[in-house]
């Protein structure tokens, strides 16, 4: 059964509205949480190296799921290229993030 290209594109905009609403939470509760905007940017920066860890172990494991996906997909050209596809846009994606947080 084949989905429509505009569920695919709600569904998709719902999943970012639903991940910027969770980020402003998580931001909105870590502020009333220790009283001040000021406390919470010192609170991250003291936990800095921690969080590039397990950034680093989160792109690790999406690259090992990928690699996983690719795999399965290897008797099957046309899927394999779509996984290529998003592999590629994946990258592209963790690069812009990364070189924004310069």
């Amino acid at each position: 059964m084949k989905r429509s290209p505009l569920f695919t594109l709600l569904s998709s905009l719902g999943i970012a509205a639903v991940m910027i609403l969770t980020a402003a939470l998580v931001a909105w509760i870590g502020r009333a949480a220790l009283s001040s905007f000021e406390a919470w940017q010192h609170a991250f920066e003291s936990a800095r190296a921690y969080l590039r860890w397990w950034r680093a172990l989160l792109y690790a494991a999406l690259f090992a799921l990928w690699w996983d996906l690719l795999r399965r997909y290897r008797h099957r050209p046309q899927d394999q290229l779509r996984v290529k596809c998003i592999g590629a846009m994946g990258i592209v994606l963790f690069t812009c993030v990364e070189l924004t947080r310069l």
